[in-house]
């Protein structure tokens, strides 16, 4: 080796080394999800029914990858180094379609082919709020609809759900999950009760509207 060249070499080394040292000491980022992880599967039955979860509709500032935490003054803090493993969108439908499957055993076929053959129900959900406060609460207000799969309308209701949680980002992603299963149960009751007697009225619900008859339940 020359000696232009050893001058060289201790540059270049010294470059990697201090790559590799600001590589150990960047912090990582963690990603959530809100199905949880452990959750168990459910088999299908073959008389299973059939629901179309719908594409989820979420506040613009919760949209995106990055978790946001409510502060006490009125101000958010966005996450940079706390992300969802997919867009909040699709982890709410996610966790909603798992939600009325453990409850309902329901197959959701959104985005397959469908034959008509069999009923099928489409659910709607529109998220207003999404908001979580760490070492306090969260909070999911959304409105969501039932409707058959030929668009024919049968309930719309509005769901407010409060979740307290622990300290740390961990605690609020876990009471993030307890309200989304909350907010699947509520749902998964009209449309049991639709499937087993669908010629019959869905009986009403505190803050629902019987979409046939426009009437708000009390």
């Amino acid at each position: 080796m020359s000696l232009f060249c050893l001058p060289m070499c201790r540059v270049l080394t010294g470059v990697v080394a201090c790559v590799a040292l600001v590589a150990c000491s960047s912090p990582q980022a963690h990603f959530h999800r809100l199905v949880a992880a452990d959750e168990v599967a459910v088999a299908v039955p073959p008389s299973a029914l059939l629901v179309d979860v719908l594409p989820v509709r979420v506040p613009p500032s919760v949209a995106g990858r990055r978790l946001v935490v409510q502060r006490s003054s009125g101000e958010v803090d966005v996450l940079e180094m706390d992300r969802w493993a997919s867009p909040l969108a699709d982890e709410i439908r996610a966790a909603l379609s798992s939600g009325l499957a453990l409850r309902t055993s329901a197959m959701d076929r959104h985005g397959l082919p469908y034959d008509g053959k069999r009923p099928a129900y489409r659910v709607a959900v529109d998220v207003q709020r999404f908001d979580a406060w760490r070492g306090s609460h969260v909070l999911i207000d959304a409105v969501w609809t039932l409707r058959t799969a030929d668009d024919r309308p049968m309930l719309t209701c509005r769901s407010v759900v409060n979740e307290d949680v622990s300290a740390g980002i961990d605690g609020v992603v876990q009471g993030q999950r307890r309200a989304l299963n909350m907010l699947a149960s509520q749902m998964a009751e009209p449309l049991l009760a639709y499937a087993a007697a669908p010629s019959e009225p869905v009986r009403p619900m505190p803050g629902c509207v019987d979409s046939s008859a426009r009437t708000l339940a009390n």
